[in-house]
């Protein structure tokens, strides 16, 4: 919103704490939306479906159609720009990663919501693969049609609103007003992802709150009989958005140092019972399956996957520009030891004799279900 503001007029000022504002009034929405508008939340979440598809077009065709210029297909499919400053173009290759992988992540959102889901043992298995076959294919159509149509890549990447794809869509359709209703899609739907967002984490919270492995996890795993959702454990998530949303304004370089863990923890997640299930499956131990299976592809798909999360965990902490400096240093590795060693120093002293382990839970009605 703020590359928009400086779009729309070029002598605003990039203030850090407007960006902080902008996040305390997206997480008020989502919490309130989360909390008091729960039973309208499915609807919401397949409203933004539906606008997703519908805004890929709407961005698609205007910009495919006005782009003043083409860009080859030479260009499209074996240019390569080292912008880095790396001295090896593979290391710069792999680097460049890091853009799409934080992208697709967050395959797990679906999991954390399964209690709340009827035949979950069958339907979030079946989203969580649909769900990123159809954005992978809608986003690698939608990268082809934003390289043929790029013009200017140096404008593009010194834009004076910080994001590329002002500029792009700006020189596709040189006007400001038709820039900010194709990025004004962009940010709907950035913004109805977030209710989701909060409501997988706070799951995420209660459940673990449940098992006793938080502090106050007796607190925090309360249900509140009216609304039948975990309100004390969303209430926490979104005051720890809104806290850490403060750091941003004393410094962009802590700020990112925070922001910077959430690619490389997630997939360091992924790793642990994959590399598990891939253990279990070369011992020729039993695997209580439920109805969702691979087949005999799931060997295949369990093994390459490791083998990307390990790749990619190794580069995730790499600091994406040479020279390094504090700016722009990467700071997710450093970041994610801490976290780990705390981690590790609560459950010696605090979770050993209280995390009972994940509980199995039978009460929600069918009907009560989303």
């Amino acid at each position: 919103m703020q590359g928009l503001f400086v779009l729309q007029y070029p002598d605003y000022i990039y203030k850090r704490w407007h960006a902080t504002l902008l996040m305390w009034a997206l997480t008020a929405i989502t919490f309130v939306i989360n909390v008091f508008g729960i039973r309208i939340l499915p609807h919401l979440e397949t409203l933004a479906g539906a606008c997703h598809v519908l805004f890929f077009f709407a961005l698609l065709i205007p910009l495919v159609c006005l782009a003043p210029t083409t860009s080859s297909a030479k260009f499209v499919f074996t240019d390569f720009q080292n912008q880095g400053g790396w001295s090896s173009d593979g290391m710069s290759w792999c680097l460049g990663l890091l853009t799409a992988t934080f992208s697709l992540v967050g395959f797990d959102g679906a999991v954390h919501m399964s209690e709340e889901v009827s035949n979950a043992p069958l339907t979030i298995p079946r989203v969580m693969v649909l769900t990123i076959l159809f954005n992978g294919l809608l986003a690698f159509g939608f990268l082809l049609a934003i390289l043929f149509s790029i013009g200017d890549v140096e404008r593009a990447l010194n834009t004076p609103t910080g994001y590329p794809i002002i500029e792009i869509f700006y020189q596709a359709t040189g006007s400001t007003h038709a820039t900010t209703v194709m990025m004004g899609a962009i940010i709907v739907i950035d913004f109805t992802s977030a209710f989701g967002i909060l409501a997988a984490t706070s799951r995420l919270t209660w459940a673990f709150a449940r098992d006793r492995g938080l502090p106050f996890s007796d607190f925090f795993a309360y249900v509140n009989p009216h609304y039948k959702i975990p309100i004390r454990a969303i209430a926490l998530v979104a005051t720890f958005v809104l806290l850490l949303s403060l750091i941003n304004i004393a410094s962009t370089t802590a700020f990112n140092a925070i922001l910077s863990l959430t690619t490389l923890a997630l997939y360091c997640s992924y790793l642990i019972p994959i590399s598990l299930l891939v253990l279990k499956r070369l011992k020729n131990e039993p695997i209580p399956f439920g109805p969702w299976r691979l087949g005999r592809f799931g060997m295949a798909i369990n093994v390459m996957a490791l083998v990307y999360g390990v790749f990619i965990c190794i580069f995730l902490p790499f600091p994406p520009f040479q020279p390094v400096t504090a700016k722009n240093m990467n700071y997710g590795g450093p970041v994610i030891a801490v976290v780990l060693a705390s981690a590790v120093g609560d459950w010696f002293f605090r979770g050993k004799g209280r995390f009972v382990g994940p509980i199995r839970e039978v009460g929600v009605r069918e009907e009560e279900s989303f």
